[in-house]
């Protein structure tokens, strides 16, 4: 069976009124539904569900979608889990998505696991027993650990596997997940005599285990091993739980053990995740940036968190996340600085946290004497490349901050950060590696932006698609082709009589993540009454843009041309800029105009 044609079947077979009026009071407005968004808050009905076409749209905050794309707004799911919730609730049959795969029965296994979980959780519950006491001497009330459902793995050989073979599992499937190891006598626990963390996923379903030895067992730390439902890098361990709490603050804290987040948890911060002892990956960056783009890294201090932070800073940044990075005072990490300074205390080092490029530029500094006018050389050497890798907007600020703390020029800090590589500086590769630059550090965001307002217009006429190129307005950003090139699709088969694109229908063709950074854009560019004028203002906006692009690289061009005592390439060069920056007064004057 075909991917599309199952979904397809799940949504035939569900009414998006009775889906979403489990969670919004919805009223029959003519042939509509309307009710109070879910997704922002207001006073006045917005949001509108379509019986007939099983869509839903808001006016107020330009969320749309069918059934199954509410499900993964509303329980902040991805794709497969929000079809998986869809079948488990009205007990539709769950899809095949592969049917020349083999099949496995992903519920027998999750099952296993709970039961495996349960086991658990009632050995801990035998006191006394080593494992309470650990946990107990960590300073874990009971209710603790009963939200966290944690447990203790007795010492003897077979106490699990021989549970769950009693309850039905079958060897291959205890090996399979995890749960038991092979040996010369037969089958053995995996975990024997250490304390359980169960890893749940966002379905609350157990995928795993982490195990923690007592006292001086090695390792310190075992985890089950990697397979059909346990996949480390898709996970976050107590995202489960603090996923609201996520989204409600709009921040997350990530930290590196179980232990940091439980106490944190305790301790009334429910803000946090843990990467399940592993460099954070782009599938963990893409999941938590799902519930909030403002991250907190809370890491070790040592060389091990050091360049484990590094990499978080640069993972999540290209997830589209705000990064900042803590410092722990007082303490080990950050379950022992809650123990002592308490909620109030974390939550001034979380305020006090330093944005990700001022952490970097800090580090660049150890080893460093700053008041050694030869060693601030070598830390302007180190930095160069940090300030490359920022936005413009970003650069110029840390660059202005350089300059009146070393008082060196800013000219001469830009120069360095424009140079090329490996110092050339002859004209053909300064021009390309500064063209090169800038095309990598323009304002991502502006010139999206600016993309999608002429995009809007195909909502209210398509025929303004074929005058872009005419126009010569070329689309550089990944999320404005996608919509351009759902746009196109639609409008090849227009119906007579219509000119504009229904915004509704572009989202539908779109990735749920760029559905929902379209939706975004919908609620805040407003076309007006006046089509040609916000064409025309629109397209002023962009040349503009194209032109200070261009004059930022001609102003490096020129330094380079000064330091060189290059006359010819000086006047060239300013006739340049005199010629740009007339033209971005005239736009200027017409898009006032």
């Amino acid at each position: 069976m075909a991917f599309e044609n199952s979904i397809d079947d799940i949504k035939q077979q569900l009414n998006i009124v009775d889906v979403i009026g489990r969670e919004v009071r919805l009223k029959r407005s003519g042939v509509r539904y309307m009710g109070l968004c879910p997704f922002h808050n207001e006073k006045t009905p917005s949001f509108s569900v379509n019986e007939e076409m099983q869509f839903f749209h808001c006016f107020g905050c330009g969320r749309s979608g069918d059934v199954v794309h509410f499900i993964m707004y509303y329980y902040k799911l991805p794709f497969l889990e929000a079809v998986d919730k869809l079948c488990t609730d009205y007990g539709i049959k769950k899809p095949e998505w592969n049917s020349r795969a083999p099949k496995i029965d992903y519920d027998r296994y999750y099952a296993i696991n709970a039961k495996a979980a349960r086991f658990y959780y009632n050995c801990l519950g035998k006191v006394p027993n080593k494992g309470i006491a650990y946990l107990t001497s960590r300073g874990l009330k009971k209710e603790t650990i009963t939200s966290f459902g944690l447990g203790y793995a007795p010492p003897g050989g077979t106490a699990l596997t021989d549970y769950l073979r009693s309850e039905g599992a079958s060897d291959e499937e205890l090996i399979k997940i995890g749960l038991s190891n092979k040996g010369n006598r037969g089958l053995y626990d995996k975990f024997r005599d250490r304390v359980i963390f169960p890893i749940i996923n966002t379905s609350e379903k157990v995928i795993g285990f982490g195990g923690r030895a007592i006292g001086d067992g090695i390792p310190k730390y075992l985890n089950s091993p990697e397979s059909e439902i346990f996949l480390k890098k898709n996970n976050l361990f107590g995202l489960n739980l603090s996923r609201k709490e996520i989204a409600d603050e709009d921040r997350a804290i990530i930290v590196e053990g179980y232990m940091d987040l439980i106490s944190l948890y305790q301790a009334g911060i429910k803000n946090v995740v843990a990467s399940l002892g592993t460099a954070l990956t782009d599938n963990q960056a893409k999941l938590l940036c799902r519930y909030s783009k403002n991250i907190v890294l809370s890491y070790d201090s040592d060389e091990a968190g050091i360049k484990a932070a590094l990499r978080g800073i640069s993972v999540l940044q290209a997830a589209g996340g705000k990064v900042r990075v803590m410092n722990i005072t007082d303490g080990k990490d950050p379950d022992d600085f809650v123990k002592k300074h308490g909620r109030e205390g974390f939550y001034k080092l979380v305020e006090r946290a330093l944005p990700a490029t001022d952490y970097r530029l800090r580090l660049a500094a150890r080893g460093l004497n700053l008041k050694d006018d030869r060693e601030v050389l070598d830390y302007i050497e180190r930095v160069v490349p940090i300030l490359r890798s920022v936005g413009p907007v970003e650069q110029d600020i840390y660059i202005r901050k350089l300059s009146e703390q070393f008082g060196i020029s800013e000219h001469a800090i830009s120069l360095a950060v424009n140079s090329d590589n490996e110092g050339k500086r002859a004209e053909g590769s300064n021009r390309t590696a500064a063209v090169r630059r800038w095309d990598i550090r323009q304002d991502q965001n502006l010139l999206e932006r600016v993309e999608i307002s002429f995009l809007m217009l195909a909502t209210t006429d398509y025929r303004y698609l074929n005058r872009f190129a005419e126009d010569g307005i070329i689309f550089r950003t990944a999320l404005a082709e996608k919509i351009k090139k759902a746009a196109e699709s639609l409008a090849s088969n227009i119906k007579p009589g219509n000119i504009g694109i229904e915004a509704a229908e572009i989202a539908r063709l779109l990735e749920p993540d760029d559905e929902a950074a379209f939706s975004k854009y919908l609620s805040t560019i407003k076309i007006g009454s006046d089509d040609e004028a916000f064409y025309k203002q629109t397209k002023a906006g962009y040349f503009i843009n194209n032109y200070r692009v261009r004059k930022s690289e001609l102003q490096s061009e020129l330094a380079v041309a000064e330091k060189l005592g290059n006359i010819d390439e000086i006047e060239r060069i300013a006739a340049n800029l005199i010629d740009i920056d007339t033209q971005i007064n005239i736009l200027t004057e017409e898009s006032n105009g």
